[in-house]
């Protein structure tokens, strides 16, 4: 048995590796001038007092670009090996295999970005103590390599590229300029690109000299000033504050800067740079998904890009950077929220949501946003800290209908409620009752209860005939009518519900209406045969209107004041009414208006008789 070598179709690989790659055509600068940074870091490894500069020059007469290095160079073999094996570095270690960990680049494929825009590359390199070579490329997959005579090439290397059909925008002074600020500006290389200048040319550098967030200032305020600047010109807004971060382990640094604006969950939007060249201008990965009040600038050593260098890889080594910068979002948060300086002002009313997102995940957040975050109560706005402190619980509805429906009565018994119906907030607080040192609980409708002021028995003998005729007329088992005194007196009735209660009333239906074992195994869930009262239909007796049913308990329109009643007080709660409910009402509403109307008519009679 012989074994054959698959026959490779060398102009069909560069395609694909060239044109599905990467993301688009803009990223052959970048990854043209990060070969040229490499390089001027290789040859500063043998000699740090080598130049170290990039040249970006648009031609004038044809659509193209030259890119002129001070790199190390090529030889005739290293160019041999290099340039004409795809996927081959001069950025490994020749024992480990290793990338080098003072190159951007990890993989030998960067020049075939250059075909993106190109049909045709050439190369000419020399390296010190060797003669000069030019290499051309193809992009069906053909090259000549050849070895030049003189010494008129200076050490370094430089790439030309003609623009391809409908690729010369591509090559363009202004946008040659743009594409090298966006990914090359924090290279430690000089920058520059020749760009028009009245009748002639001049080179524009592009590089700045330091990151922003560690160039050295003269004061606080002038390094506040200038990464406020930062900011502005790269994501075009003014930060509330600046966060700085740093992963000592990672060799990460950085900068957060706090929108002043509320943005949605899941909106990070962050720039990293590995080894100071941009990978990534909209990571989302690199904080956890609650730091999405934050747009951060990050360059890293450690974190490694994926093969086009267009985002950072998903590994441990991104989990361990991400989960340290939380950490440091959270202590800025803590040391700065619970001052009552401006800031902490303007921050809590723009991020709220943000700051619940967090206590969401960690309970040290949680603990500073029950002491700092204001929520609606029926007591005014407040702290949950601030309204366990006045009322010893903290009691909340967790939906807003429910709190809308207690909250005139609430209020007026100065009975503390929390309106938990808002993102996040239900959650929190159930969070928050497991906390020690906290008393957190569903309002109740026994909390409710409580609340409201007993009649006398007196008054309850009083009115049992109609207490027990509305009963009667209700007709529910799961409901009980009871009498009570409370502001605000212009409330006739309330229904209080009781959700646990409500769930298992509902088990026992279903567990009535299955069959079999299913049925046994619902039966398990509520043991006991004991009536469940599952909501509470509490009549004032300080409303006017109610005196005056009660005392009608021999009224044959007693029936339908009492369910107009009732159905009011459904829709206190937030309930819809069913279909029948609805007919119910406007057949009481009838009954009562046709007296009304009776009853006026033989008055108007009566007195004209006489």
């Amino acid at each position: 048995m012989t074994l054959d070598r698959f026959q490779v179709n060398l102009g069909g690989l560069v395609e694909v590796l060239s044109q599905h790659l990467y993301s688009g055509p803009q990223v052959y600068l970048r990854e043209l001038v990060q070969n040229a940074a490499d390089a001027v870091a290789a040859r500063q490894l043998e000699d740090p007092d080598a130049p170290a500069m990039v040249r970006l020059e648009p031609w004038v007469d044809e659509p193209g670009l030259t890119v002129t290095d001070s790199g190390i160079g090529m030889t005739f073999a290293q160019a041999e090996e290099l340039l004409a094996t795809i996927g081959q570095s001069s950025k490994r270690d020749a024992v480990f295999g290793e990338g080098r960990q003072e190159f951007v680049g990890q993989f030998g494929i960067g020049l075939l970005a250059a075909f993106l825009i190109s049909d045709t590359i050439e190369v000419r390199s020399r390296a010190v103590g060797h003669p000069a070579i030019r290499w051309e490329g193809h992009s069906n997959g053909t090259f000549r390599l050849t070895e030049l005579d003189g010494d008129e090439q200076p050490v370094g290397t430089q790439v030309r590229l003609r623009a391809s059909q409908y690729m010369e925008d591509w090559v363009a002074t202004e946008t040659v300029v743009r594409l090298a600020a966006e990914y090359c500006s924090f290279l430690p290389v000089d920058i520059a690109v020749k760009v028009p200048v009245g009748a002639g040319r001049q080179w524009r550098r592009i590089t700045e000299p330091e990151l922003p967030w560690l160039a050295a200032y003269t004061s606080t305020g002038e390094r506040e000033r200038a990464l406020r600047a930062y900011c502005e010109r790269t994501f075009g807004f003014t930060p509330l504050a600046a966060i700085d971060l740093e992963v000592g382990v990672t060799g990460t640094t950085g900068v957060a800067f706090v929108l002043p604006h509320a943005v949605s969950p899941k909106s990070g939007r962050h720039r990293v740079y590995t080894k100071r060249m941009l990978v990534d201008a909209a990571a989302d990965a690199v904080l956890p998904e609650w730091a999405f009040f934050v747009r951060a600038v990050l360059n890293s050593d450690a974190l490694s890009p994926v093969a086009s260098r267009e985002q950072l890889r998903d590994d441990a080594t991104l989990a361990l950077t991400r989960d340290e910068l939380g950490e440091q979002l959270k202590r800025w948060a803590q040391d700065t929220l619970v001052d009552k300086h401006e800031r902490a002002r303007q921050f809590l009313e723009v991020h709220h949501l943000a700051l619940r997102s967090m206590a969401l995940v960690d309970d040290d957040m949680l603990e500073l946003a029950a002491r700092v975050l204001p929520y609606e109560t029926t007591l005014g706005a407040m702290t949950l800290a601030q309204l366990s402190a006045e009322s010893g619980v903290v009691r909340y509805c967790p939906t807003t209908e429910a709190y809308r429906a207690v909250a005139p009565v609430a209020r007026a018994q100065q009975l503390g409620v929390v309106n938990a119906g808002y993102v996040y907030d239900a959650d929190l607080l159930s969070r928050l009752a497991a906390r020690p040192g906290w008393k957190v609980e569903v309002l109740s409708s026994k909390s409710m209860h409580q609340a409201f002021t007993p009649v006398g028995p007196v008054r309850e003998a009083e009115t049992l005939l109609a207490i027990d005729r509305m009963t009667a007329e209700l007709g529910a088992d799961d409901c009980e009518i009871t009498l009570r005194e409370f502001a605000p007196a212009d409330v006739p009735a309330v229904l209080l519900r009781d959700p646990e209660a409500e769930r298992r009333l509902e088990r026992r239906r279903e567990q009535a209406e299955a069959e079999g074992g299913w049925r046994a195994l619902l039966g398990s869930f509520d043991q006991g045969d004991e009536p469940i009262v599952a909501r509470t239909l509490v009549l004032n007796d300080a409303n006017p209107t109610v005196r005056t049913l009660l005392a009608a308990h021999d009224s044959p329109e007693l029936p339908a004041a009492f369910r107009t009643i009732y159905y009011s007080a459904v829709l206190l709660t937030g309930e819809g009414l069913t279909a029948s409910d609805a007919a119910s009402l406007s057949a009481s509403l009838g009954v009562l208006l046709t007296a009304a109307l009776t009853d006026s008519q033989e008055g108007t009679h009566d007195g004209h008789e006489n």
